[in-house]
């Protein structure tokens, strides 16, 4: 049970010290925007992602922002064996890549569109009995998309964590995590230190009081 009290910063170290003990070969990042070569290698927040998912005992999560498949890959390789059957995580972009890697996770459901457009969002609320354990956005990184994500699917699926990358990336994100604290207060903590993403940022958010939490 998570409750509003529980210290969000220790919570946050003790997911990375957890993902730092796996191994994510093969979780790969992919092409970065931008002239960068291709990394063939998970980058640091995997391991963030992947330790909060085993640390939390998280079975039911979303992804909004697919990319190459290294982020929700991690996170299946953050759930523990006893509860792998029973999980079910779902991952929504624009795009396909990476088709072959991802289908080798018959518990991973990939879903392509605009996790915005009305069809796309019944689809992803059909695959869950909510409330799921999180809902991870890493896709455009723009204010309002970014917050119509959060309201959406954190109304209709009722995640207890949110976590949001590149809340330094720009002044859009950064005026949105800006009023994400005020919103949320102690709820809210800027973890882009410990994810090592200094930065773009990473935020965490337990957006469910104990009272409504299991």
């Amino acid at each position: 049970m998570i409750s509003a009290a529980d210290d969000l910063k220790l919570i946050c170290e003790e997911a990375m010290k957890e993902g730092l003990k796996m191994d994510l070969t093969g979780c790969n990042y992919g092409k970065p925007a931008g002239p960068h070569p291709f990394l063939k290698r998970p980058t640091s927040y995997y391991y963030f992602l992947a330790g909060l998912v085993r640390s939390r005992r998280m079975t039911r999560i979303l992804e909004i922002g697919t990319h190459f498949g290294g982020s929700i890959m991690s996170m299946n390789r953050g759930l523990s064996g006893e509860d792998l059957p029973k999980s079910r995580l779902v991952t929504v972009d624009i795009e396909d890549k990476n088709q072959d890697a991802l289908k080798e996770f018959s518990n991973i459901q990939r879903i392509t569109g605009d996790s915005l457009d009305g069809d796309v969002i019944e689809r992803v609320v059909g695959s869950f009995e909510k409330p799921i354990d999180l809902l991870y956005i890493d896709s455009l990184h723009e204010y309002d998309h970014t917050k119509k994500n959060m309201d959406i699917y954190g109304e209709r699926l009722r995640p207890r964590f949110i976590v949001l990358d590149d809340i330094r990336q720009c002044d859009s994100m950064r005026r949105l995590w800006s009023a994400l604290t005020q919103e949320f207060k102690e709820r809210a903590f800027d973890a882009s230190d410990i994810a090592m993403r200094p930065g773009a940022g990473f935020g965490v958010i337990i957006l469910y009081s104990s009272s409504t939490i299991m």
